[in-house]
């Protein structure tokens, strides 16, 4: 198990961003949940970036180009539409 976890360290990283965004829209905020949400696509995108393909894991889907390309579309869409949400009245 341990040997599973140091392979695969990028996409487990992605994925703990994303229950802690999911989280925070649960119990604190829903724009701040999004934002973090939109910056965890954004964690992977930079990840999938830099390592390779060998390290990246669980991270490689298809070629690195459609990778970022899905990646950095996903997380710069969400972020916008993160700031964009009117703020709730409390």
């Amino acid at each position: 198990m341990k040997t599973f976890v140091k392979q695969q360290w990028p996409i487990l990283s992605v994925y703990f961003g994303i229950l802690a965004s999911l989280t925070v829209v649960i119990f604190v905020d829903f724009r701040f949940g999004a934002i973090l949400l939109s910056l965890s696509f954004l964690l992977a995108f930079l990840l999938r970036l830099r390592l390779p393909d060998s390290t990246a894991g669980l991270l490689v889907i298809r070629r690195r180009r459609v990778d970022l390309t899905v990646l950095a579309t996903l997380g710069t869409s969400l972020l916008i539409l993160a700031l964009v949400v009117p703020q709730g009245s409390k």
